[in-house]
């Protein structure tokens, strides 16, 4: 159990540092992404975070956090229309988007409200039971089923008993050659995407122990127009 755990988090480093020199570089693509990734861009690139605050039923007192938070945007949307009073909590194992979200909320005077660190979506660093909401967006198409797994019983172990868990993400598509292509589209920089249906998705969080599962999160897919996106709401069943 122990090597099987020290494979996935190596995958997960695999990525990061995929991301890491990919992002980096000055080339099109890259300046493109980083782009899109900029908090500015959080609505046009995360679609569905404007109805988050009502259909997750967010209250200032809430304490949260994103699950591979890249430039910190939906935390820092969601601070400016929550107003968290309880410091707001961001991961992502990628050095090269922990630096940039702090540039981030520092340069918007935020960094005492907003704290971002490095580690894996599958080893949080946190203790049992103390967030009243988790999201993570466009993350898990770079983990195999074991490491998903893996990631939404570490978020149900961090949640609350009645605590709430959103997380989307591109979908296949059901045309060959639009699947292909999407494919291409996504690897780009990185080499690790699973690409799940929305059965397979609700699956995976039964299985994890979730309930009170409903689609969220489907729409227009702004900077990829083909991809299809899938996504839920789940709860960690309250205390018995």
């Amino acid at each position: 159990m122990a090597v099987t755990a020290e494979i996935d988090h190596d995958e997960q480093w695999a990525t990061a540092r995929d991301y890491d020199q990919w992002l980096a570089q000055d080339t099109l693509m890259a300046r493109w992404m980083r782009f899109w990734l900029s908090p500015n861009r959080t609505l046009l690139f995360n679609t569905p975070v404007c109805r988050l605050p009502q259909k997750l039923c967010l209250k200032s007192t809430d304490k949260v956090l994103d699950i591979g938070c890249g430039f910190a945007g939906l935390l820092l949307y969601l601070l400016r229309r929550v107003g968290f009073t309880e410091v707001m909590e961001g991961l992502d194992c990628s050095p090269f988007m922990v630096g940039q979200a702090n540039t981030e909320i520092q340069s918007r005077g935020a960094d005492r409200r907003i704290r971002v660190r490095q580690d894996l979506a599958t080893r949080l660093p946190y203790a049992d039971g103390i967030f009243d909401a988790v999201f993570c967006t466009y993350v898990i198409k770079h983990l195999p089923d074991a490491q998903l797994h893996e990631m939404l019983r570490e978020t149900i172990r961090v949640l609350k008993p009645g605590g709430r868990f959103c997380v989307w993400e591109a979908g296949p598509s059901r045309h060959n050659f639009m699947q292909v292509w999407n494919l291409r589209l996504l690897r780009q920089g990185v080499s690790v995407v699973h690409l799940r249906t929305e059965g397979e998705l609700r699956e995976l969080l039964l299985q994890a122990g979730f309930s009170g599962i409903r689609p969220y999160g489907r729409g227009p897919y702004f900077y990829y127009p083909p991809l299809p996106r899938v996504g839920f709401i789940a709860t960690r069943p309250p205390a018995t």
